[in-house]
């Protein structure tokens, strides 16, 4: 059962607004390049084996996973590399090319080094699981789409944006191919729901220590408690009102 890190983009303070998505609420998810080194030689001191959630490979007991496909990308595969790892990088096609998003050659390079390219929706609605079922169906298949022309294969996992879980978002995941979707809760006990592997998540947060980087790494309960209570009250008010949601989410990170 890996334990599965989610990190966005790395970018010094004075350029996160170049990279990946915009504005308040995504600089909340943004690390330095200084502290995201400190987050690898944190966890690479638990010892634990980082791998990738991959069939043919022995199941690793952490994983790292990047949000957005944010031109940072190279830079965070470099680090990585430097211990030996690999990382999935879960894909906005619709910025694939665009202005601090990585490009089409950079995840052809990507994975010819190793790294797995996932999809991580097309165009990133936060509120995708309450969605009219032909969006969510678009938002998958047209992202699947995209990456299998680039990549030559279609790939097989997925991360939600947002984290929303809903049952009509995962059967039209299983229904556009992928095999593993990646939530943002922090339960690292895979579920099985139909022919989809559901795996949750711990965030990291621009202000997340690399201390307790490591502890979710290790699997800590009690670093991880404050996640699920924090996500399950997120989960509560997603559901009932995603517009307001989003609203004091964009407020609070203003302040």
């Amino acid at each position: 059962m890996p334990y599965i890190l989610t990190y966005h983009d790395v970018v010094p303070l004075e350029r996160r607004e170049t990279v990946g998505f915009t504005g308040p609420t995504a600089a909340r998810y943004k690390l330095t390049p200084e502290a995201f080194r400190e987050h690898l030689a944190s966890i690479s001191g638990t010892h634990a084996r980082v791998g990738l959630l991959d069939d043919d490979l022995p199941a690793p007991e952490v994983a790292l996973t990047f949000d957005d496909g944010g031109s940072t990308g190279e830079a965070i595969a470099r680090e990585l590399e430097a211990y030996g790892w690999r990382g999935h990088f879960f894909v906005t096609t619709s910025k694939i090319g665009s202005p601090g998003f990585l490009s089409a050659a950079q995840l052809v390079e990507l994975a010819a080094r190793g790294h797995v390219i996932g999809s991580h929706s097309h165009t990133h609605p936060h509120d995708l699981g309450k969605r009219d079922p032909r969006v969510i169906d678009r938002e998958w298949t047209e992202s699947r789409a995209v990456l299998a022309e680039i990549l030559g294969k279609p790939p097989s996992v997925a991360s939600i944006p947002g984290g929303l879980v809903t049952r009509p978002l995962i059967e039209s995941a299983a229904r556009a191919g992928y095999r593993v979707l990646l939530s943002s809760e922090p339960r690292p006990t895979p579920r099985r729901i139909g022919t989809i592997e559901l795996i949750g998540r711990f965030s990291i947060w621009a202000t997340t220590p690399a201390a307790t980087a490591a502890k979710y790494a290790r699997g800590g309960a009690l670093a991880g408690l404050r996640l699920l209570l924090e996500w399950t009250a997120k989960g509560a008010a997603k559901r009932l009102s995603p517009a307001l949601y989003e609203r004091a989410r964009g407020v609070r990170a203003r302040l």
